[in-house]
């Protein structure tokens, strides 16, 4: 754990500005382990889950965690993590900020078959990857070359978990990429797609990426990404009164008409029509 004054110089210093390590550990089967930070961490969390299992909490929704899984627990977000009772995890984690943290999120989760803020990684390679290495520098002292080499190890552990994910993408059927992204789209759907950027993530051509999509779903990837929308806001006209408008954007349209033009297409009715239909 770096101390505090010495985080305040790490962020003004010119090798370390933009990425350093504020804590990092390893924890061999973490039995009992669990924590919860109501108001977040003050810099960004990565766990690395290299045996048995585990769970995070993130935005109200918890997720299981198992051997293979990163986890990124994004700065002053609220969550809590913890072990498995039965198979408690082995974990690798370190904290860190910077000018570099933005990026390299992005460009992991670009190769990702899932929404953030999970990773699955193979778990049969998990010694390759050196995020338990991150801590070592550190207990050598916080002395500059230390905090150096700690942030250079971190560098080197996410530049090989992108590697591993570049080959395990690749390792794949087309059937097995396209049900990826389409597993994805039914996680991430509130978020904006476009089918070129779909395509090339699954390492296809759009006519190629399409024709196995509705082969899968018996729709076009962006009409499939609607009807999500649509399942989703259906829910919300079931169990709220919230206005139509209020309904569109919590399901990621900004214009209400458009969001009505999509809903009835999908459902055959305008969303108000929809709401007074006695349902169950």
């Amino acid at each position: 754990m770096l101390p505090e004054p010495l985080r305040e110089i790490a962020r003004r210093h010119p090798l370390l500005r933009a990425l350093y390590v504020t804590d990092a550990g390893y924890f061999p089967d973490a039995s009992g382990h669990r924590v919860a930070r109501k108001e977040g961490a003050p810099t960004t969390l990565v766990i690395l889950c290299r045996r048995g299992r585990g769970w995070f909490k993130l935005a109200g929704e918890r997720s299981e965690v198992r051997a293979g899984d990163l986890v990124w627990l994004p700065a002053r977000q609220a969550h809590a993590y913890g072990a498995d009772e039965a198979d408690p995890w082995t974990i690798a984690w370190a904290h860190f900020a910077g000018e570099e943290v933005a990026g390299w999120r992005e460009l992991l989760f670009s190769f990702a078959t899932a929404s953030e803020p999970r990773l699955a990684l193979p778990a049969d390679r998990m010694d390759e990857i050196a995020l338990d290495q991150v801590h070592g520098p550190l207990e050598r002292g916080h002395a500059l070359r230390h905090q150096v080499a700690a942030a250079a190890a971190l560098r080197g552990a996410l530049s090989q978990m992108i590697e591993l994910l570049v080959e395990h993408r690749a390792s794949r059927s087309a059937g097995e990429r396209v049900a990826a992204s389409i597993d994805r789209l039914r996680r991430d759907w509130i978020r904006p797609h476009r089918l070129a950027e779909l395509a090339t993530d699954a390492g296809m051509s759009v006519t190629h990426y399409s024709a196995h999509f509705r082969r899968l779903t018996g729709f076009a990837p962006i009409d499939f990404l609607i009807r999500q929308r649509v399942r989703h806001a259906c829910r919300l006209l079931d169990t709220t009164r919230l206005p139509i408008a209020e309904v569109a954007a919590g399901v990621g349209y900004e214009d209400p008409y458009y969001f009505t033009r999509c809903f009835r297409r999908v459902m055959g009715c305008p969303p108000q029509n929809y709401r007074t239909v006695q349902k169950g």
